[in-house]
């Protein structure tokens, strides 16, 4: 019986954490600190390369988009969802809170093509394949 006891106060406390660092005022997080990190895609095909996320019930304008001729790098903020009452939860895998993804561009393009569109629960960012930029990082704004 203590055990249960044990196992809900950590449930309780979890919540808490959880709904507490997903509420800081919506600022998007450094990479790297207690992130998660959504499903990605990356591919490239004869002129292009494209990297795919699955980001689920988000907000475009919550969601920020960096690439230099390095690396590709989304990160922003799922808010939980709110509902009455207190939650007692039986499973837990949709991740919310700050999330943070950098993708290795391993193949040369041009930061300055690239293209961010948010369609169905997915970003999509697209680079031309050719000469590297000038080593400037570049805000990608993204088009629904």
């Amino acid at each position: 019986m203590a055990k249960k006891a044990r196992v809900g106060q950590l449930d309780e406390i979890f919540e808490i954490l959880v709904a507490s660092y997903a509420q800081k005022g919506g600022v998007i997080p450094p990479e790297g600190e207690l992130c998660w990190h959504p499903a990605t895609d990356a591919y490239e095909t004869e002129d292009l390369f494209v990297v795919q996320m699955d980001l689920a019930g988000m907000d475009p304008g919550r969601i920020e988009v960096l690439a230099d001729e390095h690396s590709l790098l989304v990160r922003g903020m799922r808010p939980e969802t709110p509902a009455p009452g207190k939650k007692h939860y039986h499973k837990m895998e949709i991740s919310i809170g700050p999330f943070s993804r950098r993708v290795p561009l391993s193949v040369e393009v041009d930061p300055n093509s690239a293209t961010a569109v948010y369609r169905n629960g997915f970003l999509v960012i697209t680079f031309k394949r050719g000469a590297a930029g000038n080593g400037q990082k570049r805000n990608i704004r993204i088009k629904r």
